[in-house]
């Protein structure tokens, strides 16, 4: 990237424009209602992807879904250990499907599995969600594939290492804005819209596990940090335009860079909902607040940002151990990520406007909320955090080697 191009980012982030228009204060909402609907079913599959530019790979995908199955104890291995209490390989349940679909991706060098916590509180709702292992690849030639772990074999190599990979990767990305475009289009994006074929297929044919479990009209993408990115790079703002999907109706945010997108958000054109970490500051393209995103994006559009939360606020670790019932229930920031996400893609994806009070209402979780559901009407809770907010030196690499420390000493 050429020393124009980085003031040019730098003076446009300083020129956001924030909302002005705020709102009152409403009180918490209360969960005093049941909360689960349907049990959670896990299936994993194989799909051999052909790349659009030549060449093959097998693509391995988690499903959760409704059933009417008894749940029994289950262990997600990755390279953070989630319980939780689910039905492996069980049918679907068949007596409110079909159900809308969303697509999840995981963060860089990461797993389909790193925010089980959220797609099974999607699943246990009434969504049929799906997460694939993304090939994240070693640069300086970004051929050669790592990560954390792997849905199917866990951890696959030493986490220092990855976290050092990770680095580079987020240096070379932040150097040529080009790379990043050309990165997320060979080895993110074609494949996100290739898990919407299979499972819109699978739903499709009479022998598979999911058939007529999925609404082909109701699609939703949610992804964490480089997921995110990959999140809005379907939704319009890349620079291939062939590379948007036309079958996503709202997208979801997690702990998500602005950047490289930072110059065509207007080319977005489904509802948006960001969520982020009062401690949480990017690592690619650090000169732009998360919030960017909220900024440029047209109505409808939600910024919440969560109290005492990091980067990795959005991953299994948040639940502190517990399995998601527990968590949802006692950890706030794992319930303001699941009822806030549920509700958008209630309102935006399944269309169901009983969504609208949970969007419409603040939580102890939040230390700040802002939304805009129509041009000018914004309504605003709380007092956002200063956009440069790091958790400390070293930021988010910092952060995944003292946590990596802390596990290996068995703290």
């Amino acid at each position: 990237m050429s020393k124009q191009e980085t003031q040019g980012r730098i003076s446009l982030a300083a020129i956001l424009l924030l909302a002005t228009i705020a709102g009152c204060l409403c009180p918490a909402p209360t969960w005093s209602e049941e909360d689960k609907t349907f049990n959670v079913g896990l299936r994993l599959m194989d799909s051999d992807f052909s790349h659009p530019k030549g060449g093959k790979q097998t693509i391995t995908v988690a499903v959760w879904y409704p059933t009417e199955q008894a749940p029994q104890p289950f262990t997600y291995h990755a390279e953070e250990t989630f319980k939780s209490s689910l039905v492996v390989n069980a049918p679907v349940a068949a007596k409110s499907g079909p159900y809308p679909l969303v697509v999840f991706a995981h963060g860089a060098y990461g797993s389909g599995y790193n925010s089980a916590f959220f797609t099974e509180y999607l699943a246990c709702h009434g969504y049929v969600v799906a997460a694939a292992d993304y090939d994240d690849m070693i640069p300086p030639a970004y051929r050669q594939q790592v990560a954390f772990s792997r849905m199917k074999s866990g951890n696959t190599a030493k986490p220092m290492a990855v976290v050092a990979i990770a680095g580079r990767f987020v240096a070379d990305m932040n150097r040529e804005r080009e790379r990043f475009f050309n990165y997320l289009a060979e080895h993110r994006l074609p494949q996100t819209s290739f898990v919407i074929d299979e499972v819109l297929r699978l739903s499709k044919t009479p022998d598979s596990a999911l058939y007529q479990a999925v609404k082909e009209t109701e699609i939703g993408l949610c992804g964490h940090s480089l997921g995110g990115a990959t999140t809005l790079g379907k939704i319009g703002p890349h620079p291939d335009p062939k590379l948007k999907d036309e079958r996503i109706k709202a997208a979801l945010l997690f702990s998500a860079p602005a950047y490289p997108f930072d110059q065509r958000l207007n080319h977005v054109t489904v509802p948006v909902m960001v969520m982020a970490g009062d401690q949480d500051s990017p690592a690619a393209g650090p000169d732009l607040p998360r919030r960017t995103v909220y900024d440029k994006v047209r109505p409808p559009k939600f910024y919440l940002v969560l109290k005492d939360a990091t980067h990795f606020a959005f991953g299994n670790r948040a639940c502190k151990g517990l399995p998601t019932y527990q968590a949802v229930e006692s950890v706030p920031q794992v319930s303001a990520i699941c009822r806030y996400g549920l509700a958008f893609f209630d309102k935006h994806v399944r269309k169901d406007m009983g969504a609208a009070r949970q969007l419409d209402e603040t939580s102890p979780a939040l230390a700040y909320y802002v939304k805009e559901e129509s041009p000018g009407q914004t309504r605003e809770w709380g007092k956002e955090p200063p956009a440069d907010r790091t958790g400390g030196p070293g930021g988010i690499r910092k952060e995944i080697r003292d946590d990596i420390r802390r596990r290996l000493k068995g703290e």
